[in-house]
């Protein structure tokens, strides 16, 4: 039939160093759609970074072929509360052309397998409020809204780093 082209056998797969230069053009669309400032010079050895060392967490991809269709980010952070290693979805974005053909959750299918081989018993991630399809997605795949908010500070920032010291002599309680 001369109709639609065929489209590429798409594998979700760890990513490697030599896809780096094709997962920063994602990222920049990810970070575009949710106002995220992308600096190259940042982002780019911080990524190479992550795919080297894998004790700071992997990167999975969906290849599509010649192109990359979509990446997702687990890090790792260590708290008692979850018995000790927990995994944290940083990044996750699949191209607007590859949306709603079941790519995201078998992306997260593959980062829950990863978790339960490492021995990992949790997985964060965070959401915009605002972002309706994105909770809703999250949702359907066993994710649930925490009563906690997160908050961040950039400890470069001159703006908060003069803290007045507690004083000499005083406990901790007051």
């Amino acid at each position: 039939m001369a109709g639609t082209p065929k489209k590429p056998r798409l594998k979700i797969r760890p990513a490697t160093q030599s896809d780096l230069a094709r997962i920063l053009p994602l990222i920049e669309a990810y970070y575009a759609f949710d106002s995220i400032d992308f600096d190259t010079l940042v982002i780019r050895p911080a990524l190479s970074r992550l795919l080297r060392e894998k004790s700071l967490g992997r990167c999975w991809v969906v290849d599509a072929g010649g192109s990359l269709a979509g990446y997702t980010i687990l890090t790792y952070n260590y708290d008692l509360e979850f018995g000790g290693t927990e995994g944290i979805i940083t990044e996750f974005f699949i191209a607007p052309n590859y949306r709603r053909e079941g790519l995201g959750a078998s992306m997260i299918a593959a980062v829950r397998d990863f978790c339960r081989s490492a021995r990992i018993g949790t997985i964060e991630l965070q959401v915009s409020r605002g972002n309706r399809r994105a909770r809703a997605f999250y949702q359907a795949l066993g994710f649930a809204a925490s009563d906690r908010i997160v908050m961040s500070t950039d400890v470069n920032s001159e703006k908060y780093s003069r803290f007045p010291l507690p004083c000499k002599g005083r406990g901790s309680g007051g």
